[in-house]
């Protein structure tokens, strides 16, 4: 058989049922009398030409089946090329003091972090010279509104050589200046910002007191009134785990159509301040899908339904074989090819990880500077640990064609990439969360699968396909 038993890999369920998966990513539940037939050789002919056509069967080398799974295992290793995203650091300086801000920010009135006339031609050199036609710049910090002459001055000069170029400025709304509303009325330049929850919530870590947590909000509703919900995004990061449902709460009452739950990254400041939690894979998976079961029975309830951002990341995982775009979870996961981080200084690094790493002086990750352009040397280092069929850990794993490498969340927490994989903080989460999301499908759950079909096709609707097929 082209696909064997030793290709096929099966994981054990809480409902009775075991997954199989094989190398392309196809996958059946099947209970445990069956998977045992199957072992034994004892299934009927009709039941092998099921497994057949679902793609776990196959004798010849040539046929449909066979060459179907070979394509399809090849889209989930593509690996993108070509630069279609810089995260660049006008400034390092910022106006707040978020008690787990990841960069290691500088103060607002600081000397010497801010990109000069020197490094803005040498960056739009570099556009020129290696950016796709369609790239994405974000402007992150720091606080990147503290220059929007920069900013100004980056849109206008990209969009003289890259017309097709889309801008998205990451800012903590506590300035919307004529110039920023300018530039946010035009069709190409999008928002992100953070927003923790209510305001009480928002306050506790990250705006401090009544007036900036004040005038956060106005201005957010400013944005939400006059440009819509389309034109910005709002990321929460989650410290207190047992008010989690007050974040998401605050989220359906704004009407904001996604949610991203993150915890609090173990990066900057909050390696320190909250060293515990951002350590504990264990706690953060059960709050985590206690969160996305509260969204799923929400949205049965309510009015207006919640995407949640990392679930549908992993349900992309599953469903579509080329859904690369998410740049911590990929597999291969090749730094410095489609992304790049320009820091304050004119330094290149593979990831905004590895920047923070570097600001704490934890470890070098830069991987060259605007003027010199990349070490390539140093990138192949980086590099070789970056795809899971390398693993010999990942290659006994049931989601190893869904799952993804993040060298640099390693490096970070362990100092190392020689650290088993099952051990790793990445792994656990990661693990945890499929086997969630399969307990889910399997169960064909009406609430989680409507909430997987919005996430997948943007529409609110049962669909028994997203349940995947039983082998009874």
């Amino acid at each position: 058989m082209a696909e064997t038993m030793s290709q096929i890999k099966c994981s054990e369920l809480k409902d009775g049922y075991n997954l199989l998966v094989n190398s392309a990513g196809d996958y059946v539940f099947i209970r445990d009398e069956n998977l045992d037939r199957l072992g034994k050789n004892m299934l009927t002919d009709h039941e092998l030409s099921w497994l057949e056509y679902a793609g776990f069967l196959n004798s010849n080398s040539e046929d449909f089946f066979k060459n179907s799974l070979e394509f399809k295992s090849d889209l989930r290793n593509l690996a993108p090329r070509t630069l279609s995203y810089i995260l660049i650091i006008p400034t390092l300086r910022c106006n707040l003091s978020c008690s787990y801000c990841q960069v290691s920010r500088a103060n607002e009135n600081a000397q010497g972090y801010d990109w000069t006339d020197e490094i803005i031609d040498q960056f739009m050199a570099y556009v020129s010279a290696y950016a796709s036609d369609d790239v994405k710049i974000e402007f992150q910090g720091g606080e990147p509104t503290l220059r929007m002459d920069i900013v100004e001055e980056i849109v206008i000069r990209t969009k003289n050589l890259k017309p097709n170029a889309t801008f998205v400025i990451c800012t903590n709304l506590s300035n919307l200046s004529q110039a920023l509303l300018k530039l946010i009325r035009r069709k190409d330049f999008f928002i992100s910002s953070s927003l923790d929850g209510p305001p009480e919530v928002h306050k506790s870590h990250r705006t401090l007191n009544n007036k900036v947590t004040s005038n956060f909000f106005g201005n957010l509703d400013l944005i939400l009134e006059e440009f819509g919900t389309e034109k910005i995004s709002l990321l929460p990061t989650i410290v207190d785990y047992k008010r989690i449902n007050e974040t998401i709460d605050f989220f359906y009452e704004k009407k904001l159509p996604e949610i991203f739950l993150r915890p609090v990254n173990y990066q900057g400041f909050a390696r320190k301040k909250f060293l515990d939690v951002a350590q504990d894979a264990d706690n953060w998976s059960q709050t985590y899908e206690q969160a996305i079961q509260y969204i799923a029975e929400k949205n049965l309830a309510s009015s207006h339904q919640l995407i949640e951002t990392n679930l549908s990341i992993h349900l992309n995982r599953i469903f579509r074989q080329r859904s690369h775009s998410y740049v911590d979870f990929r597999n291969p996961n090749f730094l410095a090819q489609d992304y790049i981080v320009v820091d304050f200084d004119g330094k290149i690094y593979p990831t905004d990880e590895s920047r923070m790493l570097s600001r704490i002086g934890l470890i070098d990750l830069s991987i060259g500077d605007l003027e010199t352009g990349i070490d390539n040397e140093k990138c192949s280092i980086l590099n070789s640990k970056s795809s899971n069929h390398d693993d010999p850990i990942c290659n006994l794993c049931s989601y190893q064609s869904f799952c993804g490498v993040d060298t640099i969340d390693n490096i970070s927490r362990y100092g190392t990439v020689d650290i088993p994989t099952n051990e790793t903080y990445f792994c656990k989460t990661h693990l945890n969360t499929f086997d969630f999301i399969f307990s889910k499908l399997s169960s064909r759950d009406n609430a989680f699968l409507k909430l997987a079909s919005l996430c997948l096709t943007g529409k609110y609707a049962y669909s028994s396909i997203f349940g995947g097929h039983h082998f009874d």
